[in-house]
This record gives C-alpha cells, structure tokens and sequence, in this order.
C-alpha cells in the first residue's frame, strides 16, 4: 500500500492536532487537579458557581491557544 504524500501530511496533521488536543486537556486537567485540591472550600464559599465556570473556560482557552501555538498551529 503506497501513501500519496498529500494524503501522508494530512495524517500528519490530524495526528498533531490530536496530540496537541490531548497535551491541553492533560495540562488544563492537571491545573484544576492542583488548584481546586488546595482552595476547594474557600471556592465554594468565597465564588459565584458562574465565575468558577468562566474562570475554567478563559483557562481552557488560553491553555489551548499557547498548545496550538507551540504545535505550530495558526494564531
């Protein structure tokens, strides 16, 4: 079975953005694993549950931004 090499760099390129996919939630999961293991009652007690949310999705976010970026991924 031969591979073309356009079809080679569109594996390639899938297979990279699964990985960097995976590297992000591995780091974002890793972050609120630390964070909320150390401050979980005083977030409970101290936060609105609707900033605790957005608060984890602006850091998904910026986590997958600088992910992508190092994988060389377009900004």
């Amino acid at each position: 079975m031969v591979v073309e090499p356009l079809q080679a760099q569109g594996i390639y390129a899938m297979l990279k953005q699964r990985i960097a996919s995976i590297i992000t939630a591995a780091i974002f999961l890793g972050i609120l694993w630390v964070i909320l293991g150390r401050v979980w009652i005083v977030i409970w007690v101290q936060v609105p549950w609707w900033v605790l949310l957005l608060s984890g999705v602006i850091l998904f976010l910026v986590i997958d931004y600088l992910v992508h970026r190092a994988f060389g991924g377009k900004p």
